[in-house]
């Protein structure tokens, strides 16, 4: 280019002619130039295109994006350092990282540290917003050899097929990883056309879509939730009469006749729209309410799931597999109680050592679940309840009267952009994203793994939420209650998610979190000390609203 400013931008463009859809990166050019002056003949700017779509999971990809878009890091301390931008090493082997969002670029920041040259494929068409989704701390370190595009538009195994062609030019591909959940399938699809550790595409919908990773558990012989999907009350009432449940459900019984049952959008996140219901009259009247209505995502309920109401503590077994054998890397436990209307709100997590009496009930019964989804090499994060079981004798220390239940797994890493990592690391000594990468290209250093938590942790650690409590206006976070929430002990690193002169809800799920603070302690008193009070501040005095 004739000009005297040079603008190093990463965009890509679709090549139309002869109806070929592969994308290829371009190196340096000026956006504002026009385009006649790229003489680039038969080459269409990407920006120019509609809007991002994705190959079956928009889902994931808002979560995402409202994740991104409230951010707001501040730090004591840093704490992971981050590189200059550098050129891509001379290397043979390559790690594909299939949308490295959130979690999924420092997974990719382990394996160029080690010397591995790193690609990135997008499931989605770029955006300015698919870039501001990687950790800060990351932007720009990431030295990528090449940034791929599936064919949106194409059923996803016709995607990755034409993707492996364009990858097979990079020597080497020794691992297929997703970054997120929005690439799971697609990890899936193209890891099968590699020899790399992988999990085949038999159960991939399972180990994507809650419903069917229910019934693929339960198939298994496996306890999972009862449950059944539905667009009206009709199908429910049917399900409900049958002999699962013996329950009549007349019509002019219906606040009478006592059930324990959640209703859920079949397409949502972050507990938006869980609703639990005690009689039969709650649930039709959920269906009614849930159905066609516009849920967190901004997307239309266009049905339900109804399920058995899982009464009990929920716990967090964040784990790696290789081959088939399941270590856990982490365990944590939620802290959800009945807040501001809403049934389930997640307060916190804090971590559990590896002799935990949970341990005995939780990790079995975690590896099983593993089993029955085919997900035996890479990261899983696992959410499961503990429910009550009477009729068991205690045979497994205090632990030996309930029965773990799946609430949902993962085939990915611990997300939250990882903002968890340093806390597994000063308690566990190690975590979840580097682990993972072991699992799929080191097998000695997967080995030498330890198969649970240290016992004692090193440290006491958790994630406290901030929770909001009032409708109104955000005027200011309060600088006072800031001061004290970074002066304690046990604090390092928080975000808020709120902006001022904007208009907030008293939390009820995650999209209505206030912020996020990371805790971690020597010892557990002064850790639950510290919890407590930036409890008491999200109730009066960390939140200006008016």
């Amino acid at each position: 280019f004739n000009s005297g400013k040079e603008v190093h931008l990463n965009f890509a463009f679709r090549l139309d002619k002869h109806n070929n859809t592969s994308t290829m990166p371009a190196a340096a050019f000026l956006r504002s130039r026009d385009d006649s002056e790229l003489r680039m003949e038969g080459f269409k700017p990407l920006w120019k295109h509609k809007p991002a779509t994705f190959t079956g999971d928009s889902i994931s990809l808002e979560y995402l994006r409202r994740r991104v878009e409230r951010s707001n890091f501040v730090s004591r301390k840093k704490e992971v350092s981050s590189s200059k931008v550098v050129s891509p090493p001379t290397v043979s082997e390559y790690v594909v990282i299939v949308d490295a969002f959130s979690t999924g670029a420092c997974v990719a920041y382990e394996a160029s540290k080690r010397g591995f040259g790193i690609i990135h494929v997008l499931s989605l068409e770029p955006s300015e917003e698919l870039a501001g989704m990687v950790p800060a701390h990351l932007r720009g370190a990431l030295p990528w050899a090449t940034t791929l595009y599936v064919d949106t538009k194409a059923p996803i195994e016709v995607g990755a097929e034409k993707l492996k062609f364009e990858l097979r030019r990079y020597a080497t591909v020794v691992a297929v990883i997703a970054g997120a959940e929005t690439g799971v399938k697609l990890a899936d699809y193209l890891a099968a056309h590699f020899d790399c550790k992988k999990n085949g595409t038999r159960l991939t919908e399972a180990r994507r879509n809650k419903a069917d990773m229910g019934d693929a558990v339960r198939a298994s012989g496996v306890r999972a939730v009862r449950q059944t999907r539905a667009t009206a009350w009709g199908s429910v009432k049917t399900w409900l009469q049958s002999p699962e449940w013996n329950l009549k459900c007349k019509d002019d019984d219906y606040e009478k006749e006592e059930c324990l049952l959640i209703v859920k959008p079949l397409e949502s996140a972050g507990s938006d729209g869980v609703t639990a219901c005690r009689h039969v009259g709650e649930v039709r009247k959920a269906i009614e309410t849930l159905v066609g209505s516009v849920n967190g995502l901004g997307l239309t309920n266009e049905g339900v799931l109804v399920q058995e109401f899982l009464q009990g503590t929920e716990y967090v077994v964040d784990g790696v597999s290789r081959d088939g054998e399941h270590k856990v890397v982490a365990l944590w436990e939620y802290d959800r109680r009945p807040t501001n209307g809403a049934g389930f709100v997640l307060h916190g997590q804090t971590l559990l050592p590896g002799d935990h009496p949970v341990v005995q009930v939780l990790v079995p019964y975690a590896s099983k679940v593993l089993d029955a989804l085919d997900l035996g090499n890479g990261p899983s994060h696992m959410e499961v309840k503990l429910t009550p079981a009477p009729h068991k004798k205690k045979t497994n220390g205090e632990n030996g009267d309930v029965d773990p239940c799946l609430v949902e797994v993962g085939a990915r890493c611990h997300g939250a952009e990882g903002f968890w990592m340093s806390v597994m690391d000063k308690c566990c000594g190690q975590n979840q994203a580097v682990a993972a990468f072991d699992a799929f290209v080191d097998a000695q250093r997967f080995a030498d793994l330890a198969k649970l938590p240290p016992s004692p942790l090193k440290n006491h650690g958790c994630l406290k939420y901030l929770l909001v409590h009032h409708t109104g206006t955000l005027q200011a976070v309060d600088p006072g209650a800031i001061k004290t929430i970074t002066g304690l002990p046990s604090y390092q690193a928080h975000e808020i998610f709120l902006a001022e002169g904007k208009p907030v809800v008293p939390t009820q799920n995650c999209f209505s979190w206030g912020g996020v603070v990371k805790l971690v302690n020597p010892t557990e008193e002064g850790l639950k000390r510290d919890y407590h009070i930036i409890e008491q501040l999200c109730l009066d005095g960390l939140w200006r609203i008016t």
